[in-house]
């Protein structure tokens, strides 16, 4: 009897930890979006105290009507450290809109994720 209890309080105490756990890491992260050439300024700290990730969130266009000669040749998403407290974002996309051109860049947006270390 003694041993089936410990077990179900470890249990109990396993999944307390996990919920406050989650709870505190919702704490310490930031999300939002941004476009491209926009900075991300820490909350507080400096940048060696959070893990930043970007993701593309938008990237290209529809023209409609006209589908057979466009081409997204490139897109970039990542973020480049100004200072200690700061990121510029970068995304953007390179797009052939015709057959016989060269592509063009075009700002797109990202989101992202702070977490603090």
């Amino acid at each position: 009897m003694s041993r089936r209890t410990s077990l179900s309080f470890l249990a109990m105490l396993s999944v307390f930890t996990c919920l406050y756990a989650g709870e505190s890491f919702a704490q310490n992260a930031r999300t939002g979006t941004a476009s491209d050439g926009n900075y991300i300024t820490v909350p507080s700290g400096s940048v060696n105290d959070w893990v930043i990730h970007v993701s593309p969130r938008d990237m290209g266009f529809e023209e409609p009507g006209s589908e057979g000669d466009n081409a997204l040749l490139k897109f970039e998403c990542y973020v480049v450290q100004i200072n200690q407290y700061t990121w510029q974002v970068v995304a953007r996309y390179k797009l052939r809109p015709w057959s016989n051109r060269d592509g063009i860049w075009h700002s797109g947006t990202a989101n992202y994720l702070l977490v603090h270390k």
